[in-house]
């Protein structure tokens, strides 16, 4: 159990690489030349109109393992008039070779998860005709819609420069969520068609471990829902540091983080206009304007399914190589060589005798709170190598700029908690920090900028959990103990030296029982009777759905500005402070005085005696 005197909520994971579009190659050399570029100076793009069904053939390269793209081929089948969006049809082919089919033709794995992007072009011209984009069967199916080259080009519109930066995800109409979405199920029929999936996959961690922490991110959930869960396994060289190139037919990975903690997902590169690469054919998370990062990426190999999901490629990701700037219906944009402006996420945790130091760059900020308990997650899991009890004494800080009167200003919000669970605690463990941040940036009262967050972990094997059994009061120099029913006489002005009994909270704590030592002054004034109560502050929640700050309470009152906010976080008390009351009387009037013990983990119960002055 752990403590959360006001109710966070709170996830779980891991260090991963999601990998989307499908886990893919950069590339080397293709097979097939690429085709002579345009004036400007982007490949000739195939007018839809010039395809002929059962006539136009097309070559197109993708990657199956490596860095390498290979051939495949197709022929035109028709096209689906407004089957991408309204006014943007939709070519339908039937593509051969590679991992698509057999030699004898048979299906292998079909059109893959990571296929996404794949270039084809015209056999009679060498023109681009577009990208495979779209599948039309939830089995294994050579049939894919082919995005048009000539809607991926507009990507580059200067009009969308113009935009602003989207916050969230940029929803399509209805129309359009149809047409997207929608699909046959019947294996070779030519229906709508749907987006090729993603193949998200994670790397350092259990797949579960990653599903479970990005549903409970609601930043990552709203700016991206295609990677806040369906994860499979894959990889990710730490620190992103592999320079797998960015190529025609090759893999690029779009990449909200890079480090030790990776979120990508892949897919394949379309074109490439000087310092201008196209990819995927349909959108990434279709936020419009992007800040996620792209890397190359290599791929391990297709892994088909011959079951209700398609067949997707596992890859592991290379260096960052740009920025994505545009993420809309036709597919992305990135430039090549851009830096981004990147958010770092940085650990130091010791345990076991060892100790951890991790960094990671975060390049979209909605991932920033994913990212911080995935690598908080694997902190505790990577030094404690286990999944079951731990404890924790952690501290914080976030560095961010609010605007006051005007005026940028940077701030740090600094806090520490103390956390002990007898299973799951690299969960437990995770949250916290997380919490803090997503609560920080979507606070409601006014926009701020996180540029860095640091935690800092002492991590313990055992589950480290008292509660307060008792106080004992010294005199004459022997410690006796203290009935909750008969006062303790005391002398006004006197100091009183007192110590609380603690004990194991419940059988699954092993701890020893112990005691923790104070003193109160009493006043020269003090006349009848007072009273001391002792209370482990550690508080336990169930249904920690979601990071953030929730008061819990409905006596705590709502917060109505940030400084409120960070004010009301500030006050949640450490797990494993015993606060004391003392309960003062005098001549004049009472009084309540507070103060904090540091007890050795985390303590409930509460334990009470009053104290009698005479003369």
């Amino acid at each position: 159990m752990s403590a959360r005197p006001l109710r966070r909520i709170a996830s779980v994971t891991s260090t991963f690489a999601l990998v989307a579009a499908g886990i893919a190659v950069s590339t080397s050399a293709a097979t097939a030349a690429p085709p002579a570029p345009g004036s400007d100076p982007c490949p000739a793009a195939l007018p839809i109109g010039d395809l002929v069904a059962g006539v136009t053939t097309v070559t197109g390269l993708t990657t199956v393992k490596g860095t390498t793209p290979e051939e495949f081929h197709g022929t035109y089948v028709g096209t689906i008039e407004n089957g991408i969006a309204p006014g943007l049809d939709l070519p339908v082919f039937d593509m051969e070779g590679s991992r698509i089919t057999h030699a004898d033709g048979s299906v292998d794995a079909g059109i893959w998860a990571g296929m996404s992007g794949s270039p084809v072009y015209d056999d009679a011209t060498g023109a681009l005709v577009g990208a495979v984009s779209y599948g039309f069967s939830s089995v294994a199916s050579p049939r894919a819609g082919v995005t048009p080259a000539t809607y991926m080009y507009d990507l580059a519109n200067p009009k969308y420069a113009t935009l602003s930066a989207a916050r969230g995800t940029v929803r399509a109409t209805a129309k359009e969520a149809d047409a997207i979405a929608k699909a046959s199920d019947v294996p070779g029929a030519l229906g709508t068609g749907h987006i090729i999936t993603p193949s998200k996959q994670v790397s350092g961690i259990a797949a579960a471990a990653a599903n479970k922490i990005a549903a409970k991110s609601p930043m990552l959930q709203a700016k991206a829902p295609n990677k806040s869960g369906g994860f499979r396994s894959g990889g990710a060289s730490l620190g992103a540091d592999a320079d797998y190139p960015i190529q025609v037919g090759g893999n690029i990975a779009t990449t909200f983080s890079t480090g030790d903690v990776t979120t990508a997902a892949v897919g394949t590169v379309t074109a490439i206009c000087g310092n201008k690469v196209f990819a995927y054919g349909h959108p990434d998370e279709f936020t419009g304007k992007s800040t996620e990062t792209f890397n190359g990426a290599s791929a391990v190999d297709v892994q088909e399914d011959g079951g209700l999901d398609s067949s997707y490629k596992i890859a592991n990701v290379g260096a960052v190589k740009g920025v994505i700037n545009q993420d809309r219906l036709a597919g992305i944009l990135g430039t090549l060589g851009q830096q981004p402006t990147n958010i770092e996420v940085v650990t130091h945790a010791t345990g076991l005798g060892d100790t951890r130091d991790a960094t990671t760059n975060v390049a979209v900020p909605a991932a920033l709170s994913y990212v911080v308990s995935a690598q908080v997650y694997n902190d505790a899991v990577s030094l404690l190598n286990q999944f079951s009890s731990g404890d924790a004494t952690m501290t914080w800080k976030i560095h961010y700029t609010r605007t006051i009167d005007g005026v940028p200003t940077p701030e740090v919000f600094q806090r520490s908690q103390r956390v002990s669970a007898f299973e799951f605690f690299p969960e437990e463990a995770s949250y916290l920090a997380a919490s803090d941040v997503e609560a920080l940036v979507t606070n409601g009262f006014e926009k701020v900028t996180v540029s860095k967050v640091e935690v800092n972990s002492a991590f313990l094997p055992d589950y480290r959990a008292f509660r307060t059994v008792g106080a004992q009061v010294l005199s004459k120099g022997v410690w006796k103990n203290i009935s909750s029913a008969t006062p303790i006489k005391a002398k006004p002005g006197a100091t009183l030296s007192l110590r609380v009994k603690l004990a194991a909270a419940n059988y699954l704590s092993e701890v020893a029982p112990t005691t923790v030592p104070f003193q109160i002054r009493t006043s020269a004034g003090a006349k009848g009777t007072g009273s001391i109560r002792l209370t482990g502050q550690s508080y336990s929640w169930d249904d920690e759905e979601e990071f953030g700050f929730d008061e819990g309470d409905e006596e705590i009152d709502e917060p109505q500005s940030l400084d409120e906010l960070l004010d009301l976080i500030k006050q949640e008390p450490r797990a494993d402070n015993i606060l004391r009351r003392y309960h003062r009387p005098n001549t004049y009037s009472e009084q309540d005085l507070y103060a904090n013990l540091r007890g050795p983990g985390i303590v409930t119960g509460s334990f009470g005696f009053k104290v009698s002055f005479g003369s």
